[in-house]
C-alpha cells in the first residue's frame, strides 16, 4: 500500500505530526539505517521520501544531515525515529536558531526515551558532548543524550550554551570516561533556559572522581556568554559516588564566583546518590559553590538524598526555600549552608 500525504492513513499521520509539533516550519525525519525491517520505516519512506515542491529532501538516515538541511529562524522540526540509537560521529553543534528536535516515542518519559542520540569515542578534544546548543530558541523533547566517549576532554552529556533553549522530557548521561575528573551530565552555560521533567545521570555507573549532575559555568564562544535567567523544574540528578569523591562530587556545582548572573531558579530539584556497598559513599555536600558576585541560584523545594550536608558555605549566592516548613517563615529563602 502506498501511503501519501493527501489521503487515507498517510494524511492522518501527516496531520497528527503537524498537530504535535506546533510550528510552521519544515519537517525532517531521521530514521536509523538499522531499522529497515520496521513497518514504520516503509510508511515514513512512502510519506516523506519524495522531495517537496522546492526539491528539498525530507527523509534522512543521519541526524547531522537532517540538521544541515534546516534553515535558521524557520522553526524547522527534526523528528527522530524512536527505535534505535542515532549515532553522531562528532559533537553536533546546534548554532542555528529555532530548530526543534523531537523523539517520536509518544513522549512524557523522564528516562529511557526511545529516541537516543549517542556519541562514541572520537579522539577529538573539541567533541565535548553529543550536542552543544549555541543558537537561540532551539528545543529538545523526548530524547536521551548519551556520551560514551573516553576522550579526556569529552566530559558532558549535553551542553546548553544558547539563548532561550527549551528542554523537556529528556535524559542526559555520560557512560564512559568516568575516571576523568570534572565530568557532568549537564553543563548549564546559557541564557533563559526552560527545562522540565528531565533525569540527569544513572545510579548504576559509579565514579570516584569529582563529578556533577549539573555544572553551572559560563562558556565562551556561544550564544549567551553568561549563565542567567534560567528556569528549571522537576529535575532529577541520579548518581552513585565512589568513596574517593565524597567531598568533591555533588548534585550541582557552581564553578566559580563569576559563573552566574541575575536569577537562576530550579524548582522541585531531586538529587539522589545511591551508596553502593563497599565502593560507594555518602557525599559531603549536595551543592558546591563559590562566592558569586553577579547572580543567584534559587532552589525551591529541593530534596537531597545520600549526602550529609546541603551546602559547603554561606556567601555563595545559593538560596533554598522549603514552602512546606512548619514555621511562619516557611516560604522565605535562606542561604544554603550546613
Amino acid at each position: 500500500m502506498n501511503i501519501n500525504q493527501n489521503s487515507g492513513f498517510g494524511q492522518a499521520m501527516f496531520q497528527a505530526i503537524h498537530n504535535r509539533i506546533g510550528t510552521f516550519g519544515n519537517i525532517f525525519i531521521v530514521l536509523d539505517p538499522d531499522d529497515t525491517a520496521d513497518p514504520n520505516y516503509q510508511n515514513l519512506q512512502d510519506l516523506f521520501s519524495c522531495s517537496d515542491f522546492e526539491g528539498r529532501t525530507r527523509l534522512f538516515t543521519s541526524l547531522k544531515d537532517a540538521y544541515d538541511a534546516t534553515t535558521t529562524n524557520n522553526n524547522d522540526v527534526i523528528l527522530l525515529d524512536a527505535h534505535s540509537t542515532h549515532t553522531v560521529t562528532a559533537m553536533l553543534t546546534v548554532a542555528k536558531n529555532r530548530v526543534h528536535f523531537m523523539g517520536m516515542d509518544g513522549g512524557g518519559r523522564l528516562t529511557s526515551q526511545g529516541a537516543k542520540i549517542e556519541m562514541g569515542v572520537t579522539g577529538v578534544a573539541t567533541d565535548l558532548a553529543p550536542v552543544l546548543a549555541t543558537g537561540t530558541g532551539n528545543s529538545f523533547r523526548n530524547i536521551k543524550f548519551i556520551n560514551a566517549s573516553t576522550t579526556d576532554e569529552s566530559l558532558y552529556g549535553f551542553i546548553d550554551n544558547g539563548e532561550g533553549t527549551y528542554i523537556e522530557n529528556c535524559s542526559m548521561i555520560k557512560t564512559a570516561g568516568l575516571d576523568d575528573a570534572g565530568w557532568a551530565n549537564f553543563w548549564m552555560a546559557g541564557d533563559s533556559l526552560t527545562m522540565k521533567n528531565c533525569v540527569l545521570g544513572q545510579s548504576n555507573l559509579p565514579s570516584a572522581v569529582a563529578h556533577y549532575g549539573i555544572l553551572i559555568d559560563a562558556k565562551t564562544g556561544g550564544g549567551s556568554g553568561a549563565v542567567k535567567e534560567n528556569f528549571l523544574e522537576n529535575i532529577y540528578v541520579n548518581m552513585s559516588v565512589g568513596t574517593a569523591a565524597a567531598a568533591t562530587a555533588c548534585f550541582i556545582k557552581v564553578a566559580d564566583g563569576a559563573a552566574m548572573h541575575f536569577n537562576n531558579v530550579i524548582k522541585d530539584f531531586n538529587g539522589i546518590n545511591f551508596v553502593q556497598a563497599s565502593t560507594g559513599t555518602i557525599m559531603t555536600d549536595a551543592v558546591l559553590g563559590a562566592a558569586c558576585t553577579g547572580g543567584y541560584l534559587n532552589l525551591i523545594r529541593p530534596t537531597f538524598m545520600g549526602c550529609t550536608g546541603v551546602g559547603s558555605a554561606s556567601g555563595q549566592g545559593i538560596y533554598i526555600s522549603q514552602s512546606q516548613a512548619p514555621d511562619g517563615d516557611g516560604g522565605l529563602g535562606t542561604e544554603l549552608t550546613d
